[in-house]
């Protein structure tokens, strides 16, 4: 196989795991819905992050990745701070707002919001596809928080505070997803998630 073709494999295959990523990240909302009654969104949040942190704590040791050393302070408390925050906002989201609304106005404002960051913190210029995409996901947010057509829920029953929430939850994910950018510099990838799980928990 040549190089060329190996290159093309492998943006294939990183396709394909984005792809999955977002089904499975669209999966959390709906897992909530079926949580015992009276599991606050704290409770949720925490366990998800417990129980997979643990997983990854387990996997990053087992092959050896995480190393004590080399974690610089800044980007490693912001990481923290961004997947716990992420948890506790998108929940209560979902809880106020609904599945529906509260996944896809965190999953659509974090790469908008994540751009945004990408230029203030990290000084990179947005590319014209993520202005097109970033248009397109503030048009479906708009007409699903705002729109409403005969026999669902118009505009009067949307949960501001639980719209809110949900971009609050989309900030902290872009939060995670820039400073896990520049810990990816200095650890591995497996090491990063841990840690991130592990320590948002």
């Amino acid at each position: 196989m040549t190089a060329a073709a190996q290159s093309i494999s492998s943006s294939n295959r990183g396709a394909w795991m984005v792809l999955a990523a977002g089904v499975l990240w669209g999966t959390t909302g709906t897992a909530q819905a079926f949580a015992p009654a009276g599991a606050t969104p704290l409770a949720i949040g925490a366990i998800r992050l417990l129980v997979g942190g643990t997983a990854l704590l387990i996997l990053a040791l087992v092959r050896r990745q995480l190393h004590p050393r080399g974690w610089p302070l800044w980007p490693t408390v912001m990481v923290l701070t961004g997947i716990a925050l992420y948890q506790v906002c998108f929940f209560a989201a979902v809880a106020r707002a609904g599945v529906a609304v509260g996944t896809i106005v965190a999953i659509g404002s974090a790469p908008m919001l994540a751009g945004v960051l990408g230029l203030v913190i990290l000084g990179e210029r947005p590319t014209l596809r993520w202005l097109i995409a970033t248009l397109l996901a503030v048009g479906g947010c708009a007409l699903l928080v705002v729109g409403g057509s005969s026999g669902t829920a118009s505009a009067a029953h949307v949960d501001a505070i639980g719209v809110l929430l949900a971009l609050g939850a989309g900030a902290s994910y872009a939060l995670y997803t820039i400073a896990s950018r520049q810990l990816l510099r200095v650890q591995p990838p497996d090491a990063v998630t841990a840690v991130a799980f592990f320590g948002g928990a």
